[in-house]
């Protein structure tokens, strides 16, 4: 059947349909889980594929799952075809990263779909579930070496067998969890949301006939092809490059692979297709930051949908033009045994992040989409996980989710969101404080947004929220935390915007705080007395008592353009509201406050002046090449203060004041003012930069913008992030 063999309404009536089936899973699901995961956080999708697995239709939670889900359908036909054998009333559960999921602990139950004996299509469904054995509460085993220490992990196996669990199955995983009534609840939840997918597509083929349905899901996937070729066809052909770096600390500290590692991504876009290299990453290590080939997958796709793809329905069609490169062996796609289970939250997480800025400067080449690039959002939680027993005397395993509410990163025409949440959780929620008192041994003394997170621009980085905890009410208390950006700035800005916060944590030992309490006062972190260890990225698990206090701060998302070009208006009332302090508008924003802490206008524009001076006279490598004399054409932006113009023939990048940097097939970098900045404290929120890292500031030597503010190595050679192939406009 082709396109035209069905009229349009049928066409919107099924497809309207097929997004409202993923729906009721999601419902479904969230109604029969008992998991805050699930329930208050979100962190499940389900999904809709044609018989050889290719995604027809998705939910709108996390994103990564969407080609997780569709890797793991395609391991179900390709190893269960033959023998245990695909039949009507089947369902197959998988949980195993090199047969498609992010990490152990995403699992995924695929069940095909008959209709008059033949196969219609297939539905899935998956969620994180909040332990699966393994060394460590929770799943994520910061201390492991290979994948065997982190729990169990099933490649596709048959899990309901014509319509009846296999309670032998049912009972292995169970047997491997520390939280069989929460998993119990979740297996459960996958097998209602496909039941009620199965049930809906059914009566879908019965109304309107299995060959239109599937005629309508197989045009579907080549509308969204055809929707992101055409955009694609649009920009111009270039050469994008992104470097993200993981800091590896915590359960490997002090050993060979206690290094910053690469996550780097070349994509080259030329005419409506998109490759994807990241063969420059670094070798896969002992820890457990790596991802495999599913997890590597699941990052382009988080990035890829909502950025150029905002607009088409989210399915197989947007992966067609792309094509990805990476050997085995790399930290973005180990192999088995390495270990992974932090890998949706470590190079996998920084898969997205540089895809991101690679299709959001590609995007800014374009006045029609410039509006859709961003800067890098936020670069990853500070996974929380707890540990002991409650009043109730049962141990149980929480996992806090308040790192989600992360700021959004800032845009070239407005300012990130306020604890947006998570680029690749569509839907994003995160529990309340009345739930998580509730279920757990914590009381909350504070929960808000955090002054200054978001990183500084023209536009600003939206606002993360932290939040301070003690110990309430539980006996024998641990806690795990983990993260990285936490010596490596990863919610980096874009077009000169700076970073935003890193992942902060502050522990308290023996505190003060119930004293205080009782005593009638709110104390904050700083009034407390006790012990403060030093706490590293991956920290562990460690003792949490009962007068232990920890305060914890999320990344937040980068900034957009030169700080000096905020409005000092904006400004005045970012600090009306304590989304800046005083003390960082002075510093980072260069504003001057008068005796009453209110922006002086004319004395800040005079010091800003002063500091564009500064900067016209920071030493380039290059000296200027000879200069169009004639006058400029503007070809199209390479974001909001660079441009592609022509002069005399030739194309060149150029500031917007005029100043020519030099001819589009060069590096402009070398060519502009260049200062190298060690403290971070300088430019962010942030209060620590690894040692073998420096941030490189690039400013115009005709008015003194800054363009750029890169993370590098120190010694390196600059980043040629964006370079235009050919000349082409």
């Amino acid at each position: 059947m082709t396109a035209t063999a069905i009229d349009p309404v049928t066409f919107e009536v099924i497809r309207h349909r097929l997004l409202a089936i993923t729906d009721e899973q999601g419902a479904t699901l969230a109604a029969i889980s008992g998991s805050t995961h699930v329930v208050e956080a979100s962190d499940y999708n389900v999904g809709l594929y044609l018989p050889d697995g290719s995604v027809a239709a998705m939910g709108r939670t996390i994103l990564s799952h969407s080609s997780s889900m569709a890797a793991i359908t395609r391991s179900v036909i390709e190893d269960c075809a033959e023998d245990p054998g695909i039949n009507p009333g089947d369902m197959f559960i998988v949980n195993d990263p090199w047969k498609g999921t992010v990490h152990a602990q995403d699992v995924g139950l695929i069940a095909p779909i008959f209709h008059e004996g033949e196969l219609l299509a297939w539905t899935g469904a998956m969620c994180h579930m909040v332990d699966v054995g393994g060394m460590t509460p929770g799943s994520f085993c910061i201390d492991a070496t290979d994948s065997y220490q982190e729990g169990l992990q099933m490649p596709p196996t048959k899990l309901v067998d014509g319509g009846k669990v296999r309670t032998d199955v049912w009972n292995l995983i169970l047997a491997h969890t520390r939280m069989p009534a929460t998993v119990n609840l979740d297996l459960r939840a996958l097998v209602g949301a496909n039941n009620t997918a199965i049930r809906a597509m059914t009566a879908l083929a019965a109304k309107y006939g299995a060959g239109v349905v599937r005629t309508v899901m197989g045009n579907l996937i080549e509308l969204s092809e055809r929707r992101l070729r055409n955009r694609l066809a649009r920009l111009p052909d270039a050469r994008l490059h992104s470097r993200a770096f993981l800091d590896n600390d915590g359960g490997l500290a002090g050993s060979a692979e206690n290094a910053v590692h690469e996550v780097d991504l070349v994509l080259t876009k030329r005419g409506d297709t998109l490759h994807f290299d990241y063969s420059g990453s670094s070798p896969q290590v002992k820890g457990y930051v790596n991802c495999a080939y599913s997890g590597m997958m699941a990052g382009i796709a988080a990035a890829l949908l909502p950025t150029l793809a905002y607009d088409a329905p989210w399915n197989e069609g947007l992966f067609k033009p792309v094509r990805v490169d990476c050997p085995e062996g790399l930290i973005c796609n180990a192999v088995r045994p390495a270990a992974v289970s932090g890998g949706a939250l470590e190079a996998g997480w920084l898969v997205e992040m540089t895809a991101v800025e690679c299709l959001s400067k590609l995007a800014a080449c374009s006045d029609e989409l410039l509006g859709e690039a961003q800067a890098v959002p936020a670069g990853g939680p500070d996974k929380f996980v707890l540990t002991g027993a409650g009043e109730n005397g049962a141990r149980q395993t929480y996992v806090i989710m308040d790192c989600l509410a992360t700021g959004g990163a800032a845009y070239a025409h407005r300012d990130g969101v306020w604890t947006q949440g998570q680029h690749n959780i569509e839907r994003q929620k995160i529990s309340n404080v009345e739930a998580v008192e509730m279920d757990s041994p914590l009381l909350y003394l504070w929960r808000g947004l955090v002054p200054d997170s978001g990183g500084a621009g023209r536009t600003r980085g939206g606002l993360s929220m932290g939040a301070v905890y003690t110990v309430h009410g539980g006996r024998d208390v641990s806690a795990l935390n983990s993260a990285h950006g936490w010596a490596v700035p990863n919610s980096t800005g874009i077009f000169g915007g700076y970073p935003g916060a890193q992942n902060t944590r502050t522990v308290v030992h023996d505190s003060d705080v119930k004293a205080r309490l009782a005593a009638g006062h709110l104390p904050s972190v700083a009034e407390l007395s006790g012990e403060r260890p030093v706490m590293r990225g991956r920290q562990g698990l460690y003792r949490l008592g009962d007068d232990d206090v920890l305060a914890t701060v999320p990344q937040a998302g980068g900034g957009w353009g030169d700080p000096l070009e905020r409005p000092a208006d904006h400004v005045q009332a970012d600090l009306d509201f304590g989304a800046v302090t005083p003390g960082a508008s002075e510093r980072i924003y260069r504003v001057v406050l008068d005796p009453e802490g209110r922006v002086d206008q004319a004395a800040t524009e005079s010091l800003r002046a002063g500091v564009r001076a500064e900067r016209r006279d920071w030493p380039a490598e290059k000296a200027p090449p000879d200069r169009p004399a004639g006058p400029l054409t503007r070809i199209h932006p390479l974001g909001d203060a660079l441009e592609v113009v022509e002069a005399d023939g030739a194309r060149w990048t150029a500031c917007t004041c005029g100043f020519a940097f030099a001819p589009v097939q060069e590096p402009w970098r070398p060519y502009a003012g260049l200062r190298a900045v060690q403290d971070i404290r300088e430019l962010s929120h942030a209060t620590r930069l690894d040692e073998d890292l420096e941030l490189r500031c690039y400013a115009c030597p005709g008015c003194g913008r800054l363009h750029a503010v890169d993370v590098v190595r120190r010694g390196a050679d600059h980043l040629d992030d964006l370079r235009l192939l050919g000349g082409e406009a």
